[in-house]
């Protein structure tokens, strides 16, 4: 369930969004598919699948860059 919190703050249209939520995709195995798989499972062209890999890799890092300041 917390995934899909992450997934509606990722910074892409919604129905990028709603496509992944579709296939129950999380970030790490969206992170760990090349593009090339990752757009066939979503059925989706190469070029999508890498923004939507770009805005999961993108929120992982700030997310990570957020906890670290908060240890600090």
């Amino acid at each position: 369930m917390l995934f899909r919190h992450g997934i509606k703050s990722l910074a892409i249209p919604d129905v990028l969004k709603d496509l992944i939520l579709k296939h129950s995709l999380d970030k790490k195995q969206i992170l760990n598919m090349k593009v090339d798989d990752l757009a066939s499972v979503l059925e989706c062209d190469f070029e999508t699948a890498k923004i939507i890999q770009t805005s999961v890799r993108n929120s992982s890092n700030k997310s990570m860059l957020h906890e670290m300041t908060e240890l600090a």
